[in-house]
């Protein structure tokens, strides 16, 4: 597997491109609905409320991402180290 799609690993770069996508998701969310305003057409309209659902989807991603926790695993000494010390 590539360690980029590994849980807790390059969580900002991910975050990144999903905020690009966010982006761009948005910036066609208002577009359309400015043309729907505008034009009052039915496509306009469609087109404007599946790009704010794929706005809002990113926003979950991005937070997602932003919110990852990574998990440092340690190991405990031997219980023979401990009595010599």
């Amino acid at each position: 597997m590539l360690s980029i799609i590994c849980h807790g690993r390059y969580e900002v770069l991910k975050a990144s491109v999903h905020g690009v996508a966010l982006s761009v998701a948005a910036l066609c969310a208002v577009y359309n609905f400015a043309a729907w305003v505008g034009r009052r057409q039915r496509h306009s309209w469609i087109n404007a409320v599946l790009y704010g659902a794929l706005t809002a989807w990113e926003v979950h991603h991005v937070q997602h991402h932003l919110n990852c926790r990574v998990r440092v695993v340690t190991i405990d000494p031997p219980a023979d180290a401990e009595r010599a010390a």
